[in-house]
């Protein structure tokens, strides 16, 4: 089956499924996204008709009432105790009782205070001050038409928060969770301390705010073509990348094994904006944005009451907002993302749905993973249905983007291992997220498993002839004309077979890029960069070595240095570039196939080397990776999908004999991307293949290359 065939079968396997789902679901076939709806693996673990996503379907398919305004919600902070070493009148505090225990301890009551709106209410503390878990405790009663309420605890924990060492943790204040006590006349908040009691101790009181003008909308940010307008941050000048060592922003040999179909990527949310939940982008600290890497995420809740409403949901997340900001003085909202017990995916923190933010919410792992926050208290109700589901495809979309297995049980995060999901209690010694919701997180991983559709899209593509093997795009010297040396299979002995001409002139031209299938039509295409103007023109493949004519791709790419194909790095299904600007950092350019690239956004620091060599999945994850080449050293750079390049490590291989190193995809059809040099002054090219801890034995694959002057990278 040649690669094309095999493409064609799944597109039209794809195509299928789809027409069942559409049969199913026809009486809201306007408005349903049929690209979260998976279907379930054979032998799935779940059962064949529990594994289906139809509740969060239903969830992202039907409009939600939203603020169409920014809303500014309204923070009031009562003072329990007075700041270290001042002196407060008992009268200027909102404590009515303080009493102070023989041993040591204390217990503080506030006074009844008012409640406007659908409130929330913490506690926070002096900055500095720390408390264990078992050392103080919170409660919270509230009065309303019936009276007042039990006292029941308020969630705290010491590890949950921006991590200490980061700017935005060297002035937060310590705090518990803060509790959404709904529509009530008054609340009182009660500290029982084994120690003296904190200080600067404020009781926060949280309005919402309301909109002036709502409207009913479906989720804005389709993540199925995400750009500058979708929430995505292209480069604010916020931060100086990511995964760059800083911390200051990381085949069975079967023909079936050729389909490399880029159109094979994991299914993608619908998820509600920060615009819908009525954010007031003036609150946060811009500065403090930055990105990292993803390594696995991590499940959390809200420790809230599980009666909201749809419509009170905006307000709800308002309320932790302000709270986390303005009460607890951090750059933003913790939570990455949030979900109701409808199955609503909401965007937390600012940034961008499909990059590597850097939250604060898991205490010491921030920098390397993402969490999810379930709106609600699972410690006392169990989580719907929909909730579960929209979980599965959050987490299964997102971890694929940073090329991470759902199912993965072995994930290096900052300084220890965790799985791909987890909950909060596995980082830390906390309840969260509720013993009800922890105990589905097995469910929320399978339901992510079966959602990852592979990594096939983003392999190393370099098939121009529609061969069972990859190939070469060298030009000749004497005449600037290209040729695709088809590399063949004789009975396990690889060798270089006869040259394929292409008709395509590329003398003058110094940049040429065996792009993959750029353009999804099943043929790899080439990519070249005019010297002159610096803009970049595109040559689809028509498949055994044909092309169409020259269009142009895009502009600005004149002093790009170590420009590169490099598969499909931001997991969208679309091949993309990566290239250094003169002077700056090594950058993504995301590719929308031939509508050209979307804005660009740092993907690394600046990397010393002349030579960039994408290699696919070089490391077994699922994201691309980058070898760099200067003078006799080779460095790998694994790849962080969308957020660029984790720091690099030295290759065992001494390449000052070649002058050429070109990655190419899996010669041998193991699973493993290899290279392919030319040896300085003999001709000879050979055959370097790859695995995970370096290069095998080189093989002899061809000779009388010197009359080539260039290979495509």
């Amino acid at each position: 089956m040649q690669p094309s065939q095999a493409r064609f079968v799944t597109v039209c396997q794809q195509l299928l499924a789809l027409g069942v789902v559409l049969a199913l679901l026809t009486p809201a076939a306007g408005v349903i996204s049929l690209d979260v709806v998976p279907r379930p693996p054979v032998g799935s673990a779940l059962g064949d008709p529990q594994v289906s996503m139809a509740a969060y379907v239903r969830a992202a398919s039907v409009p939600s009432r939203v603020p169409t305004d920014a809303v500014d919600p309204e923070v009031k902070e009562y003072p329990l105790t007075a700041p270290a070493g001042a002196r407060v009148a008992p009268g200027k505090l909102a404590a009515a009782r303080s009493v102070i225990r023989p041993r040591g301890g204390s217990e503080i009551t506030s006074r009844p205070l008012p409640v406007t709106g659908y409130g929330a209410v913490g506690v926070t503390w002096r900055h500095g001050e720390r408390y264990a878990d078992d050392a103080i405790s919170f409660q919270v009663r509230t009065r309303d038409e019936n009276g007042w309420s039990a006292w029941t605890g308020i969630e705290y924990h010491d590890d949950h928060g921006p991590d200490p060492d980061s700017p935005e943790g060297r002035h937060a204040r310590p705090g518990t969770e803060p509790v959404v006590v709904g529509d009530v006349d008054e609340v009182q908040v009660r500290v029982d301390s084994e120690l003296a009691a904190p200080s600067d101790l404020k009781l926060a009181v949280i309005e919402p705010g309301q909109a002036r003008r709502t409207a009913r909308e479906l989720p804005a940010i389709d993540t199925d073509a995400l750009d500058g307008d979708d929430g995505v941050v292209t480069d604010d000048g916020t931060g100086d990348g990511t995964g760059d060592g800083t911390g200051e922003e990381t085949g069975d040999g079967t023909e079936d094994a050729l389909d490399l179909s880029a159109a094979q990527f994991t299914p993608k949310p619908k998820i509600y904006s920060r615009a819908q939940w009525g954010a007031d982008e003036r609150m946060r600290d811009k500065p403090s944005l930055h990105y990292y890497e993803v390594h696995a995420g991590f499940v959390h809740h809200t420790v809230n009451a599980n009666n909201y409403t749809r419509a009170q949901v905006p307000g709800i997340i308002r309320s932790i907002y302000a709270y986390h900001v303005k009460s607890r003085g951090w750059s933003d909202i913790g939570y990455n993302f949030l979900v109701d017990r409808f199955g609503r995916i909401w965007e937390g923190r600012y940034g961008g749905v499909d990059r590597p933010v850097v939250g604060a919410h898991t205490l010491g792992y921030n920098d390397n993973a993402f969490a999810m926050s379930a709106i609600g208290n699972f410690e006392l109700r169990k989580p719907t249905r929909a909730m579960l589901e929209a979980y599965g495809a959050l987490f299964a979309w997102k971890l694929s983007l940073h090329g991470v297995k759902a199912g993965s049980m072995k994930q290096w995060v900052t300084k220890r291992y965790f799985k791909a999901i987890n909950g909060h209690r596995d980082a830390a010694s906390t309840a969260c997220p509720g013993r009800y919701l922890y105990a589905k997180i097995p469910t929320i991983r399978e339901l992510a498993v079966q959602a990852q559709r592979g990594w096939s899209g983003r392999e190393l593509e370099s098939n121009l002839a529609g061969t069972r093997q990859p190939d070469l795009l060298v030009r000749r010297a004497s005449d600037g004309q290209a040729f695709i040396l088809p590399i063949k299979d004789k009975n396990g002995t690889y060798k270089v077979g006869s040259p394929i001409a292409t008709g395509i002139d590329l003398t003058g031209i110094s940049i040429v890029l065996n792009a993959g299938d750029w353009d999804r039509n099943g043929y790899s295409d080439i990519i070249i960069r005019n010297p002159g103007n610096g803009a970049l023109y595109l040559k689809r493949g028509l498949g055994k070595g044909k092309f169409a004519a020259w269009q142009k791709l895009a502009t600005g790419f004149r002093g790009v240095r170590l420009l590169a194909a490099v598969g499909d790095m931001t997991g969208d299904g679309w091949p993309d570039l990566m290239g250094q600007p003169k002077g700056g950092a090594m950058r993504i350019y995301p590719g929308k196939g031939v509508d050209g690239v979307r804005a660009s956004y740092v993907a690394h620091r600046a990397i010393d080397a002349f030579r960039h060599i994408p290699i696919g999945r070089w490391n077994g994850d699922g994201a691309p990776d980058s070898l760099f080449r200067k003078n006799g050293t080779l460095m790998m750079f694994p790849g962080n999908g969308p957020g660029g390049l984790m720091d690099g490590r030295k290759l065992n291989i001494n390449m000052k004999p070649y002058d050429w190193t070109v990655g190419i995809s899996d010669v041998g059809l193991t699973g493993h991307s290899d290279v392919v040099v030319r040896k300085r002054g003999t001709g000879q090219l050979w055959l370097l293949p790859g695995s995970t801890k370096g290069f095998g034995t080189k093989v002899l694959i061809g000779r009388g290359m010197k009359k080539y002057d260039m290979a495509a990278t």
